[in-house]
């Protein structure tokens, strides 16, 4: 991955790996704190592609998704999608056509709120 040193912006990524590794595992860990499954709320153990890899998904902070083990397998089934909506959104689609969005958390507290 490199930076610009001035913007700190990210400019370009190498996007043939296939793992989420380095700098890029650290900031998906950061990011989605937990798994992404709605309701799920277990440890991520397992960063993968929103977009599957095999189908031209990119390694990428926007195509990376965190899961529990449990999950991340069970998303490989028929008729589960992840789809991403935004970087930090997901869209999960179930066999039963239900789609429920998931939001990863604020890294940051918020700052303004008054007690």
């Amino acid at each position: 991955m490199l930076i610009d040193p001035v913007t700190g912006d990210i400019t370009k990524i190498d996007t043939r790996k296939r793992e989420f590794t380095g700098a890029l595992r650290r900031a998906l860990v950061l990011r989605d704190q937990q798994c992404r499954t709605p309701w799920c709320n277990a440890p991520i153990a397992h960063l993968d592609h929103a977009h599957p890899y095999a189908k031209g998904g990119h390694t990428s902070a926007g195509n990376g998704t965190g899961l529990c083990a449990r999950c991340n397998y069970t998303k490989e089934n028929p008729g589960w999608h992840h789809t991403p909506a935004s970087p930090s959104t997901r869209n999960i689609t179930t066999p039963t056509g239900h789609t429920y969005q998931s939001q990863a958390p604020p890294i940051t507290p918020n700052l303004n709120r008054r007690t």
